[in-house]
């Protein structure tokens, strides 16, 4: 009997020794561990509950766990726990906590004969660094939105490098969508979204490196060991379900993010190259396969349009179009900005700021400054009055000393236009030697022609611009324009720019003016110009008065006949 007794007694010590060990590696895994009865609701609870979710062990008793959650997350982690089975667990997945906005990894289980409860993991310092940042989220999936997702990807892409782990972007086209809401209640469209959301955070890495990167495409960051066709079975099998004979159709397309030889930065060239290659495409079809191909196929993208573009200002293949901006106490016309149009209706502001990013706004501003230059004295030639125009130049151009001698030459060549040119300096945050560029501009101005500094009030350097460099206007920008009559800040903000400017002996054009209400309180404030669709959108020409002919005393004492045709 004793030898029974000391069997028993090994034996329970063996299995308090295993209850502890299980509980250890709970521990070891997870910050917070809390138990679920069948409806929901937080039956036991142990570890750093208050500092994750800003409850004691305590006051969650007995709370509904997704009542603990932030809304945006309620439904994901609803519909995990709703779909797990006997003996199933969930991968982790991130959830933000409602009261102490911290993001946790959540785990869970369901394990056999344990009557509907549910076992859960909250680990925080698990959490990859890169989710702090993604906090914006598309509202009808719960996933990242487009931005955040890109400066998570990149970021993990970091991280997985760093650490040795091998991950893909599955690029997910969900095809046939705008079918499929025609087909269902809006009710339901929303819930097939929030369970799609739900699938691919999921089934990502870390629990949350999904993201919405446009209507009807997707992203899904994952370990290599993740079967991507998993993804596409199971968002189809949700349509079909929803919406039989209008389900989507999803087709995915996989990318290895080994970053091989790349450096950080070419590889996150590559990567914003893939994702925006993805978006471009209408049918889905994909075929980049790894970020080096991606770095290679940004590369002569951007190089074939570069040499495009070149061909494009070389040729002044593009036209120009002119936008009035009005004296607001006499509404006459001051002058005109001169602006680019590009063939096939490409984004005027989408080929500057490429130009710009890749060194090539040099070779627009100059071709744009020619053209305008050529069209204001062909008014001379007609026997028109001369328009005076502001031309744009960029601040990235002011730098380069090739472009200032070139400019200074062109203008030579047209003395008699002086009085009718002016220039507008465009991205002035990008002017790095604010006494060089002071020079370069009085060098301009003492030829007698304006020089206007673009976007006042944009930056936080604009007023450091001010004190650097002399100039004849400044714009305000239009963002303040717009909410002036309704916006209290914006209206101190431009009464304080009006007066400084006045005090400096500045002009002003305020942009963005689209009521006579806004203009006539611009008046008010001080400001003297005035440029929006209230006085004019851009035009391809402008419009003056035929120049009056100069009567000679020879003409008169030979008793010639004036005539208005004359």
């Amino acid at each position: 009997m004793k030898g029974c007794t000391v069997v028993a007694s090994e034996k329970l010590n063996s299995l308090k020794d295993d209850k502890e060990r299980f509980v250890a590696f709970s521990f070891a895994a997870a910050d917070l561990l809390i138990e679920l009865d069948d409806k929901g609701k937080i039956c036991f609870a142990s570890g750093a509950a208050k500092g994750i979710t800003g409850k004691t062990s305590e006051e969650l008793h007995g709370t509904d766990f997704t009542d603990v959650l932030d809304p945006l997350d309620q439904r994901v982690i609803s519909y995990l726990f709703k779909n797990m089975k006997e003996g199933e667990r969930i991968s982790p997945v991130a959830a933000r906590m409602k009261k102490s906005n911290v993001t946790a990894v959540v785990g869970a289980c369901s394990l056999p004969r344990t009557h509907g409860h549910l076992y859960l993991t909250l680990n925080v310092t698990g959490l990859p660094a890169a989710q702090s940042l993604a906090v914006n989220r598309d509202e009808d999936t719960g996933l990242l939105d487009k931005n955040d997702f890109i400066t998570l990807a990149n970021d993990q892409l970091s991280i997985a490098s760093e650490t040795g782990q091998d991950l893909e972007l599955t690029l997910l086209n969900l095809s046939n969508l705008g079918d499929m809401a025609a087909n269902v209640s809006e009710n339901d469209m929303g819930e097939f979204l929030h369970k799609i959301g739900a699938v691919m955070r999921s089934y990502s890495f870390g629990g949350d490196s999904a993201g919405r990167i446009d209507e009807d495409k997707y992203g899904v960051l994952h370990n290599k060991s993740f079967d991507e066709s998993l993804l596409k079975e199971k968002v189809e099998t949700i349509s079909n379900e929803m919406a039989p004979g209008h389900g989507v159709k999803v087709t995915p397309s996989t990318v290895d993010l080994d970053k091989g030889n790349l450096s950080s930065e070419n590889a996150s060239h590559a990567l914003m190259f893939v994702i925006n290659s993805f978006v471009a495409k209408e049918n889905g079809s994909f075929s980049i396969e790894n970020l080096a191909d991606g770095l290679q196929g940004r590369m002569e993208s951007t190089m074939n349009r570069i040499s495009s573009l070149k061909n494009v200002f070389k040729r002044h293949d593009f036209s120009l179009v002119y936008q009035p901006i009005i004296d607001l106490k006499t509404e006459d016309i001051h002058h005109h900005e001169v602006l680019c149009r590009f063939a096939d209706g490409e984004s005027p502001f989408e080929t500057v700021t490429f130009a710009e990013e890749v060194g090539i706004i040099l070779d627009l501003d100059l071709a744009v400054s020619k053209k305008a230059i050529d069209y204001v004295s062909g008014f001379r030639q007609k026997g028109y009055e001369h328009p005076k125009v502001a031309i744009n130049i960029s601040g990235h151009s002011i730098e380069s000393d090739g472009f200032v001698d070139s400019l200074l030459s062109m203008l030579m060549t047209a003395p008699d236009l002086h009085p009718f040119i002016g220039f507008e300096i465009t991205e002035s945050s990008q002017i790095k030697d604010l006494v060089r560029a002071e020079r370069v501009i009085q060098q301009i101005r003492k030829n007698g022609i304006e020089v206007s500094l673009d976007d006042m009030g944009a930056g936080a350097a604009s007023f450091q611009y001010i004190r650097a460099i002399s100039v004849d206007h400044v714009k305000i920008d239009g963002a303040y324009v717009r909410d002036v009559l309704n916006n209290e800040k914006d209206a101190a903000i431009l009464r304080c720019m009006a007066r400084l400017c006045q005090e400096l002996k500045i002009g002003t054009i305020a942009e963005m003016v689209e009521t006579k209400e806004q203009a006539n309180y611009l008046k008010s404030l001080g400001v003297d110009y005035g440029q929006g669709w209230l006085f004019g959108k851009p035009q391809p020409e402008i419009v003056t008065s035929k120049k009056k002919r100069k009567i000679s005393m020879n003409a008169r004492k030979k008793g010639v006949t004036l005539s208005w045709g004359s």
